[in-house]
């Protein structure tokens, strides 16, 4: 146990070969702890994200002084300074991209909905215009257009309601926001921009392929297809 302590002392210190520290505390460990974490679990667990940006800091700092005692070429100390830091880089961006996906949920819907904006008007197709989208707390609302579409009586109404919210069900993006607990808000306007109907689609509007597409997905990553 004491010899373990004098060796990790040393290595924290730069006193361990560039060479041990790059191949085997860089490169090899590094190997271990992503096949550890992709054989586990395929799905973004930020406890293992945590691990490995802590490791990646902390060999960072362990190759770069390694790195500057190195007597050899000159070159290699240069390179491995280059790699290690541009690893630090990476890790760094993924973390801050988990760090958004898990905890600022509002920020990457509100960016997708201001992306989304900028391309309005989107024909959808021969009788629907997307002229607007908005979020107001958990609900996202779509706006459209509609031309040479008789909504008046109750069944028209009824077998749109229908292809809606079969078309959201079976959708993995949006059936991932109903799973979170948002709620979809359709909105017809004619072409006089007068409403016509509000089509709102909630998770339990589609309680059972909600998750059948979530295990589809899981299958598809596990293949390498998705």
């Amino acid at each position: 146990m004491e010899k373990f302590k004098i060796y990790i002392k040393n290595l924290f210190e730069g006193n361990i070969s560039l060479g041990i520290v790059f191949w085997f505390w860089f490169v090899f460990i590094s190997i271990l702890i992503e096949y550890f974490f992709n054989y586990k679990n395929n799905s973004v667990n930020f406890t293992i994200q945590v691990v490995l940006l802590s490791y990646s800091i902390s060999i960072f700092f362990i190759i770069f002084k390694s790195a500057n005692k190195y007597k050899g070429n000159k070159i290699w100390s240069f390179l491995a300074k280059t790699i290690i830091t541009i690893n630090l880089f990476i890790s760094l961006s993924y973390f801050i991209e988990i760090v958004k996906f898990n905890f600022l949920e509002d920020y990457y819907i509100e960016k997708e909905i201001k992306s989304l904006k900028n391309n309005l008007p989107i024909q959808v197709d021969i009788n629907s215009i997307l002229v607007d989208i908005y979020k107001e707390n958990k609900n996202i609302f779509y706006k459209y257009s509609l031309n040479d579409v008789d909504l008046s009586s109750q069944k028209n109404q009824n077998i749109l309601k229908r292809k809606v919210h079969e078309s959201i069900c079976e959708d993995y993006n949006t059936t991932d926001l109903l799973k979170k607990d948002y709620i979809l808000i359709y909105e017809y306007i004619n072409q006089k921009e007068e409403k016509i109907i509000d089509i709102k689609t909630t998770k339990e509007n589609c309680p059972k392929s909600i998750y059948d597409l979530e295990i589809l997905a899981e299958v598809l990553k596990q293949q390498g297809m998705l």
